[in-house]
């Protein structure tokens, strides 16, 4: 039997992009998650408004943050992306570049 795991359901992708980054950042205890393209934030999830700002401001450059960034790149359909992730690692690249791809393939 599947079980769902979702608290919160979005049809929009970029809504169900922020929820999923929520879920993922309470399970790896980062203080802040973002996906970038191009180096400009798509959607990012914080502890608090401060680490949403450092995230969102700071992550393309990462030597201008006291905090730990973990840059992983991602392939998603024929583009790339990144996951930024402040001050924790997420346990599985792998787990969130498949539920990215599958909530941006609608």
């Amino acid at each position: 039997m599947v079980v769902d795991r979702r608290q919160k359901r979005a049809v929009a992708p970029l809504l169900a992009l922020e929820y999923f980054l929520d879920a993922e950042r309470a399970r790896s205890g980062a203080s802040a998650l973002g996906l970038f393209v191009s180096d400009e934030a798509l959607v990012a999830s914080a502890k608090d408004a401060a680490a949403h700002r450092e995230l969102v401001h700071n992550a393309p450059i990462a030597d201008l943050t006291d905090r730990d960034l973990y840059v992983l790149p991602m392939r998603i359909g024929a583009g790339t992306m990144k996951l930024v992730s402040m001050d924790a690692r997420v346990a599985s690249l792998a787990s969130v570049e498949r539920a990215v791809a599958r909530i941006l393939a609608g």
